[in-house]
C-alpha cells in the first residue's frame, strides 16, 4: 500500500436547490461524491479516494498517472476549483 495523490475537481451543484458540492476526479472514472458544505465534500473526497484506490490495489489494478495541475486547470468548468487530494492506504488497519 502507498501514498496517493490526486486532484479533485469541486463545483457547486447549479440545478439542486440545496447548491450541494460535486466531487469529481478527472484522472479516475466513476469517483464521485457530494457533501451540502466544502468541508464535508473535501472530507468525502477523501473518504471516496482512499476507499476506490484501496479496491484497485487489492484488484492488482494498474493506478492512472496524476494529472498536473495546469493541465487541468485549463479544463475546469466556470466556477469549479481544483483541489490536492492525498491519502495513504497503508495507514488504516494498522
Amino acid at each position: 500500500m502507498t501514498m496517493y495523490r490526486y486532484y479533485a475537481v469541486i463545483e457547486r451543484e447549479k440545478m439542486d436547490a440545496t447548491g450541494a458540492f460535486i466531487v469529481s476526479f478527472p484522472d479516475l472514472d466513476n469517483v464521485f461524491t457530494d457533501a451540502d458544505t466544502l468541508t464535508g465534500a473535501v472530507q468525502n473526497a477523501e473518504d471516496v479516494l482512499f476507499t476506490m484506490l484501496e479496491e484497485m490495489e487489492n484488484d492488482g489494478d494498474i493506478m492512472p498517472a496524476p494529472s498536473k495541475a495546469d493541465v487541468l486547470k485549463s479544463k475546469l468548468p466556470e466556477g469549479a476549483s481544483l483541489i490536492y487530494i492525498e491519502v495513504d492506504t497503508k495507514s488504516v488497519g494498522n
